[in-house]
């Protein structure tokens, strides 16, 4: 057992051992760098303001300590060992929500500025309270402002942060005194002069000054360092307010790792074996994995479709870089969790809130401070018993032992008036809850007993796949199944199917049959939360139509809210759907009679996500900004939409052409949305041969009057084009826009008419040819084209009209892909195949006969793509096109094969 010697023996320690070392000299030393910096940094940043620039970025680069890393150093940063800024500062507060826009950093800036210069001069509280008084100051603490107050003016000011404050707590806390060193920002004066009287009696025990001082703090609480002896003394005898930990200032150490993975390639890697060899080739990921050991415990956390973690491992060894990457092992310490953790619930704690989490765009690895660590593995722990023991040395032992869980979902004590409520704002039932009634026996119908051995994939499909009664999610291993299912596997799952809906025994036998993955019912993709659907539909006055036990969502949830008791958990899966399925049905059953000729049923699943959404008092999904979300939705630079939208302006008609599968109409169609700033104003048109000025424009169509000779009359009816430039004028300050897709099919001097003159010359009025009435083309109606530009037809369109057009050329775009299947999580083996197998076979094609001829990156474009995916879209949709592209020479076409499968990669280890 380790004993922590006395203060001078310890000291004497630190002086030996680190400061008259080599690395205590070049801790000095660089504290000295770190001062030289700070000093021009801030009287540079002074002359530049009294000049009147702008110093937002400066401030923030220079002034705030930044962590040590190639990123950092590269642009500018005043890189510190007091670093407390472990990312990009703005991001980091925007994210949290402690600065709400871009704007209100030239405040912020500006303010740190004056209260550094006030500070510099000498203490003055007023400057301090001024600045804490304001909404903008929210997330700073001592440890922002006190290393750059110190390096300006050590005489006057220590740094307090994490470990100055636990070092002195440490001190005062041996000599019997009460503990006065806090981080808030406001207090700073008062810690600092707790701070500097530690020094003081310090100083006859060998720390010479500030310097000293600060080194000691660092050598007392770094676990690399000798004194990490001394740390479990100083963290218990370190008892602050409370909150004074929940701070936006990080602690320093890294206590664990969040890696981003997904369901399906976890359980994957585990039947594989206990370890598996990732590569991190993003620089994030690599600069953080520089502060990782053998050991390290590692949450697999999955960031699309759901933000949740999903399951344990550890580091190990340490990480090894290899030239552009660095590479890590991972042993699996548990498969998928039971009950995974959403983002929901970790943002939902007041630790844990403006934690760093995996997102489809973030890099493989994330830290979590050790600060974190505690919280996070207590809520994994609480959710799934069978981790107790994996997590148990990451928590004191009296918190596994007598506390309570930190994330209870609320009781609910009165379910009566709760229901009360509910009666009197949701005007239960109404008119969707009678179309859902309907639905409802139209389905049970489909999925009588005499009626399932009929059942056919497109019958089943709505079940699965319209929200009407309870969503069950995405299916696509259903999808999968019925696409690729031969008779034999429709006739099992039809078997499937009947058993659990209509077959002998208890309900949980025949559902654990169908959830066996090794027994021969099993249907893939045919889970817990379809078969539930299903058994609600045939059998409503049993099963409510919350589907699934797990998550947010599900019935254990549920049940928490209602305050139930668990089930256990060695129950088997079919018996935990229906027993918690039947204990929220009978809590509910005396609040719940029948209304409107609807099950009660149908009542208490429109009650539980009403009381859960109330309960829960999430803010509504913040709004993303039109041009972010164009951008999220497209994947497109935004140096190209800012090109696309000024073309649009320029002319107010623009078309997209390209080869096949290049996005066209995609993104046309997001661009024209982003343009008219609603779908309300958007209208889309195809052309096709047949299409005619008569559709575009104007023409006589017979209505029927009985006054008239033959009890038809004729008139002039507006075309899809005249009705939007109508609805335009009415509306001179919207925007409205016209999609025309496959733009060239059509006769385009026969469909626009005399609308060639005014696609030039918006401000004037021409006499339609057949009604004889006045038209103009109004200045708000712009006109969007695609074209396919691969049969040649481009160079057939009409000269007028093309110098009316602006013509933007959409190529493959690799990167596009590469980010978008990396998003959705595609193993990254198949991405990279896809990616340069697609890279090699347009490099060729373009040689001969051209790049029009190109193969578009959206054929690969799906979420779940895999290599069966990947050889069933070149079996039937390339490789037929191909051949008919090449059918003189077929040998091409088997050239184009090979070296796309050239790029498929052998067995290769996981790769970010």
């Amino acid at each position: 057992m380790n004993v922590l010697p006395p203060l001078p023996e310890l000291i004497a320690q630190f002086l030996q051992r680190f400061v008259h070392q080599p690395a205590g000299q070049a801790f000095l030393a660089r504290s000295a760098a770190e001062a030289a910096f700070a000093r021009a940094a801030f009287d540079d940043l002074c002359r530049r303001a009294d000049a009147g620039e702008d110093v937002t970025e400066r401030v923030l680069m220079k002034l705030l300590p930044h962590r040590d890393t190639p990123f950092n150093r590269q642009r500018g940063a005043w890189t510190s060992h007091q670093a407390v800024i472990n990312r990009e500062i703005k991001l980091w507060f925007q994210h949290v929500g402690w600065v709400p826009d871009e704007a209100a950093w030239r405040d912020i800036a500006g303010n740190l500025l004056r209260l550094l210069r006030a500070l510099e001069r000498g203490p003055q509280q007023a400057a301090l309270d001024a600045f804490a008084a304001s909404p903008l100051s929210k997330g700073f603490r001592s440890g922002f402002l006190s290393p750059a107050l110190h390096c300006l003016r050590p005489d006057l000011y220590l740094v307090v942060n994490t470990r100055s404050r636990r070092a002195g707590n440490f001190c005062l806390a041996l000599w019997g005194e009460p503990r006065e060193v806090s981080l808030a920002l406001e207090h700073y004066l008062d810690a600092n002069a707790a701070l500097r009287s530690v020094l003081e009696r310090l100083k006859p025990l060998g720390i010479q000054d500030a310097g000293h001082f600060d080194a000691f703090c660092h050598w007392l609480c770094d676990r690399k360092l000798g004194g990490y002896l001394a740390r479990k003394k100083v963290e218990e005898l370190e008892d602050g307010p409370p909150g004074d930990d929940a701070s936006g200032e990080p602690d320093e150490e890294v206590g664990a790792w969040i890696v981003r993975f997904s369901r399906r390639n976890l359980r994957a890697e585990v039947r594989r074996g206990r370890r598996s060899i990732w590569a991190a080739t993003q620089r994030s990921s690599r600069e953080w994995l520089q502060d990782a050991e053998p050991g390290d415990l590692v949450f697999l956390y999955q960031a699309s479709p759901l933000r949740e973690v999903l399951g344990l491992g550890r580091l190990v060894a340490a990480p090894a870089p290899i030239g552009e990457e660095t590479r890590f092992e991972v042993e699996f310490l548990t498969e998928v969790l039971a009950h995974p953790i959403p983002l929901a619930a970790i943002q939902a704690h007041s630790t844990l809130s403006g934690m760093m989490m995996a997102s489809p765009r973030s890099g493989m690895v994330l830290p979590i401070r050790a600060d974190e660590l505690p919280h996070l593995a207590r809520l994994v722990w609480d959710r799934n018993p069978e981790v107790r023991e994996v997590l148990a040395p990451y928590l004191p032992p009296e918190a596994t032992a007598h506390e309570a869980p930190l994330a209870q979902a609320p009781r609910v004590l009165d379910l009566a008036a709760w229901v009360e409520e509910w009666r009197r704002t949701s005007s239960y039932p109404d008119e969707a809850d009678a179309r859902d009634a309907q639905q409802r026996e139209a389905w049970a119908r489909m999925l009588a007993k005499d009626a399932v051995d009929r059942l056919t994939p497109e019958d089943f499909r709505p079940v699965y796949q319209l929200g009407v009664l309870g969503s069950t999610g995405p299916m696509p291993a259903l999808n999968r199944f019925f696409l690729e299912a031969t008779e034999e596997d429709l006739a099992r799952f039809r078997f499937t199917l009947r058993d659990v809906l209509h077959g002998e025994g208890r309900v949980e036998q025949r559902l654990d049959r169908a959830l066996d993955t090794s027994g021969p019912a099993h249907v893939k993709g045919l889970g817990e939360g379809v078969l539930m659907k299903c058994l609600a539909l045939v059998h409503p006055e049993r099963f409510l139509g919350v589907h699934a036990s797990a998550g947010e969502n599900g019935k254990a949830r549920m049940m928490e809210m209602l305050g139930l008791p668990p089930l256990p958990g060695s129950l088997s899966p079919g018996t935990q759907a229906v027993r918690s399925n039947d204990a929220l049905r009978e809590a509910l059953a005396p609040h719940m009679p029948v209304a409107g000729g609807l099950p009660a049923t149908h009542a208490m699943r429109r009650f539980l996500y009403w009381l859960k959404a109330r309960l829960d008092q999430q803010p509504p999904p913040k709004e993303l900004d039109p041009a972010e979300r164009f951008l999220h939705v497209t994947s497109l630079r935004r140096e190209r939409m800012e090109e696309l939208c000024a073309l649009l302006e320029h002319r107010r008609q623009l078309i997209l052409y390209g080869p096949p599968g290049t996005g066209k109409t995609f993104i046309a169609r997001e661009l024209a949305r982003y343009q008219a700033g609603s779908e309300a104003r958007c209208e889309r048109v195809q052309f096709h041969p047949a299409y005619s000025y008569e559709d575009f424009v104007e023409g006589l169509r017979p209505q029927v009057d009985p006054r008239t000779p033959g009890g038809l009359r004729y008139e002039y009816r507006p075309g899809i084009l005249k009705a939007l430039a109508e609805k335009a004028q009415a509306s001179p300050t919207e925007r409205f826009v016209l999609l025309i897709d496959e733009i060239n099919r059509a006769a385009l001097p026969r469909v626009f008419g005399e609308l060639l003159y005014l696609l030039e010359y918006r401000e004037e009025r021409v006499r339609l040819a057949g009604s004889g009435d006045f038209f103009e083309l109004p200045s708000n109606l712009y006109l969007l084209g695609t074209m396919n530009s691969a049969d040649r037809s481009i160079a057939q369109i009409d000269v007028a009209l093309r110098r009316r057009f602006h013509f933007v050329r959409m190529d493959p775009d690799t990167e596009v892909l590469r980010r978008n299947l990396l998003k959705w999580d595609v193993a990254p083996e198949v991405c990279d195949w896809v990616v340069t197998g697609l890279e090699a076979v347009n490099a060729r094609i373009a040689r001969t006969p051209g790049r029009e001829f190109c193969i578009g990156h959206s054929f690969f474009m799906d979420k779940d793509l895999d290599a069966r995916r990947v050889e069933r879209i070149w079996r039937h949709d390339l490789g037929p096109m191909l051949e008919d592209c090449f059918y003189d020479s077929p040998q091409v076409v088997m050239e184009l094969r090979a070296l796309f499968d050239a790029a498929r990669p052998g067995p290769v280890e996981l790769a970010e």
